[in-house]
């Protein structure tokens, strides 16, 4: 458990959590930068805008990292069960016949 004063938007304040410091300086760091970033490039001054702002810009990148995911555990779970169970034993087999040749080799 770490403790971390977080300084974002002209508001002060500790945090607990169960997670290192490091981390947690890390994602203070990122939310930080997120809040610069909306008030720099859309002119934002209002400090509760930016943070919601930056909540719905993070929870955007949160679901697209969900989404990019989900497609890979999906496309590796249709690659595998599109697998040949044939071409998995004939190639278990083969490697097996390596393995002997090579265990024959050694002796």
């Amino acid at each position: 458990m770490a403790e971390i004063q977080i300084n974002v938007l002209g508001t002060s304040f500790a945090l607990k959590a169960p997670e290192e410091l490091p981390y947690l300086e890390k994602i203070h760091e990122y939310f930080k930068n997120v809040c610069d970033e909306i008030q720099k490039s859309d002119g934002i001054q209002d400090q509760k805008k930016t943070a919601v702002l930056a909540g719905i810009l993070i929870a955007d990148q949160l679901f697209k990292e969900k989404q990019k995911a989900l497609e890979a555990k999906n496309a590796a779970q249709k690659s595998a069960a599109e697998s040949d169970p044939l071409e998995d034993l004939a190639a278990a087999r083969l490697a097996k016949s390596m393995i002997e040749k090579i265990d024959r080799a050694l002796e």
